[in-house]
């Protein structure tokens, strides 16, 4: 199953797979939010944003539970 698709390459991020994202805060905000499948990707990122001094972050996509609960905790109404 697939969880997200690469900011850069398009291909499958599976759930509970390992991912990167950019170390710059607006690169992760909720209206960005990249996610890259390998350094490679997120490499020609920081080509095309410019950015100064940035570096991968790696991290783990969530399990397909964890992602259902969080998209109904965003969907609920406050």
């Amino acid at each position: 199953m697939t969880w997200l698709r690469c900011s850069a390459c398009k291909r499958d991020i599976g759930f509970g797979a390992t991912h990167w994202v950019c170390s710059v805060s607006t690169c992760n905000r909720s209206n960005t939010n990249y996610k890259f499948c390998s350094v490679a990707c997120w490499d020609s990122h920081v080509a095309t944003l410019r950015h100064r001094d940035a570096w991968a972050v790696e991290a783990r996509a969530p399990s397909k539970d964890q992602w259902a609960r969080e998209q109904a905790e965003e969907a609920a109404p406050r």
